[in-house]
Parts: structure tokens; C-alpha cells; sequence
């Protein structure tokens, strides 16, 4: 395998001049240039990027951290980080946290090793002040559904209350008041603000909170399906579910039809995300649209304008209102 050497013998230049064009220094004339280039790609030769960075402190990579890989919601936010990252000419590097302490921080510190040039973080186990920490360093951070106070414009987040409070509301508006809530059993901010969206717009209807009829579960397809089965099982003659994610619906309408329940007709459903999974449900999910393809796209690029303001600066609001995306789950009482 060539090295760096071979290059520059090859080209008939020194070492140095061959580590110039390699970090696209501006001080090499254009026939070394050529030479150096013509060399490199006869010898198949690739340079070492981590090196690379060690000498021009950037390694043209973005680093990001998300929850889950496997998640349909997930595949949203790093299609809208790549995509903007691509654009600038840069490379994306992906890691997971799985909502666990220890993981996200071997992650981040993974990142780091990397030498990333920014990073965006998905984080939901580690305490706000280890995100102040990376804050005030000078890698450009920014966080994604997750709001820090004092740091606002760190973090571009949504507005999970009022999500859960438009889907509660249009249950209550299609005749419902019997409607139970499947939440995540992760402790986690957006389980917390999702239930005081359910409890808000049943109180602002009159409508009693009763515990029995808000479960949680991992909120994937199998943790639906389980909470969906609990709730059934306490015989409180509910009409209409409201399910803290798409994935937890698409259990819980599993549960439904395997039991020989009609959708809608006898259990209206609203999930959470807009994933493409609601769109493939039969009946096609109504659900709260969260534009985490676009929260994605924001937070990228308010790291690359951070990192160089040759990049275009994003004058935009950092919270995001979620909307209802009415679809067929849900029947008219």
C-alpha cells in the first residue's frame, strides 16, 4: 500500500508539499498540484483522514448521535442532517445512545475521537449540565427534541405538549370521551409532556382523568401491542386511543385485529410521528406530524453556518409546532 512517501517521490516534490495538497492549502502552485494529484491517483494512494485532521483540525465529518437506528423516526432525522451535510461537501458519522447513560456518553466520546468538525446530538439519558459542558467547548453543538434552559439557541426542539393535546382534542371533537393513552415506560421528557397533553384537553372538556386507562410500554410495535392488551383487559369500555408514537399504534391495531376489533368503527386510534408506517397501516393512520426530517436539516446547518460562515445563516424559529394529519383511524361518534 502506497504511503505519503511514495507520493512525493513519485511526483518528484517533497513530503511537505504533498501534506499541502492533501489539506487543499492554497500555497501549492498548480503544476506541484497536478503532479501531486496524477501521483496519488496512479498509486491508488488514500490518506489518512484522522492524520489529515490532526494537522488541519477539520475532518470534513459531522458527527451525530441519534436514538435508535432501527427506528423509522430516527431514519427521518439522519436523512435530513445527511442531506444538508452532503450539500456542504461533508460526510456524516452515526452513532446510537439506545436512551442509556453510559451509551450515549461512549458515543459522544466516540465522535470526539473522530475529531468531528460539529456535532448534533439526540440525547435523552444524560443530564443537561454534560450538554452545557459540550455547549462551551469549541466543536459547534446542537441538540435536537430537547430543550436546555438558558441555551435556546443550542437546541431545536418541538413542542411534544401541544402534539399531544391536538390529538387528544380531535378524538374528544369526533364524540369520544372514553379514551385511553399508551405511553413510553422511558423516562424521558417527551413521555412526560405528551401525558400533560392528553390530561390538558380532557380537563379543558370536562372529561376526568382516570389513571386506569393510560399504560406504558417500550415504545416500539411489541410495547404497543402489550399496553393495547392491558387496557382491554380492564374492561373500561374505551372508544378511542391516543398512542405516544406511530410505531405503538401500529402494535396496538395489531392487538385490535387479531382480537376481531373493527378500526375505527370500534377503537378510533391517533398516533405520533408521521413515519412512513402510518401511511402503510390499514386503515392509514391519523397520527401528529413531527418534521424531524426538517429539525434535522435546521440543526445541520446552524452547525456548518457555526463552523464557517461561508454557509448560509438560518433565520428560523428553533421550536417546531407539531400538526394533525387526519387519515381514516378514527370514525365520528
Amino acid at each position: 500500500m502506497a504511503n505519503i512517501k511514495d507520493v512525493a517521490r513519485a511526483a518528484g516534490v517533497s513530503v511537505s508539499t504533498v501534506s499541502r495538497v492533501i489539506n487543499n492549502s492554497a500555497s501549492v502552485v498548480p503544476e506541484k498540484r497536478q503532479a501531486v494529484l496524477s501521483a496519488m491517483d496512479t498509486l491508488k494512494y488514500q490518506p489518512n483522514t484522522l492524520a489529515r485532521a490532526l494537522v488541519s483540525n477539520r475532518s470534513d465529518c459531522i458527527g451525530l448521535l441519534v436514538g435508535e437506528i432501527e427506528a423509522p423516526f430516527f431514519g427521518q432525522l439522519m436523512a435530513g442532517v445527511h442531506r444538508v451535510v452532503m450539500a456542504a461537501g461533508k460526510h456524516v458519522i452515526v452513532t446510537a445512545g439506545y436512551h442509556q447513560s453510559e451509551q450515549e456518553r461512549g458515543a459522544i466520546r466516540f465522535l470526539q475521537e473522530r475529531r468531528c468538525d460539529g456535532l448534533i446530538i439526540h440525547s435523552k439519558a444524560i443530564p443537561d449540565d454534560e450538554i452545557i459542558e459540550l455547549f462551551q467547548r469549541d466543536t459547534p453543538v446542537m441538540v435536537v427534541n430537547r430543550l436546555i434552559p438558558g441555551w435556546e439557541d443550542r437546541c431545536v426542539y418541538l413542542d411534544n405538549e401541544y402534539g399531544a393535546y391536538l390529538a387528544t382534542r380531535h378524538l374528544i371533537s369526533k364524540g369520544h370521551r372514553n379514551i385511553a393513552y399508551i405511553g413510553t415506560n422511558i423516562a424521558i421528557e417527551d413521555g412526560e409532556s405528551r401525558i400533560a397533553g392528553y390530561r390538558r384537553a380532557l380537563t379543558e372538556a370536562e372529561i376526568e382523568f382516570d389513571d386506569r386507562k393510560l399504560v406504558k410500554a417500550f415504545p416500539d410495535e411489541e410495547g404497543g401491542n402489550y399496553a393495547m392488551a392491558e387496557v382491554m383487559s380492564r374492561n373500561l369500555g374505551v372508544t378511542a386511543l391516543f398512542a405516544y408514537n406511530d410505531a405503538m399504534a401500529a402494535g396496538a391495531m395489531v392487538m385490535l385485529q387479531d382480537s376481531g376489533r373493527q378500526i375505527p368503527e370500534e377503537i378510533s386510534i391517533v398516533g405520533f410521528d408521521d413515519v412512513i408506517l402510518a401511511r402503510i397501516l390499514k386503515p392509514h393512520l391519523t397520527t401528529i406530524r413531527y418534521p424531524v426530517n426538517e429539525m434535522g436539516a435546521l440543526a445541520a446547518g446552524l452547525v456548518l453556518h457555526a463552523l464557517d460562515d461561508k454557509y448560509e445563516k438560518i433565520d428560523q424559529p428553533l421550536r417546531f409546532t407539531p400538526r394533525l394529519i387526519e387519515r381514516q383511524s378514527v370514525y365520528s361518534r
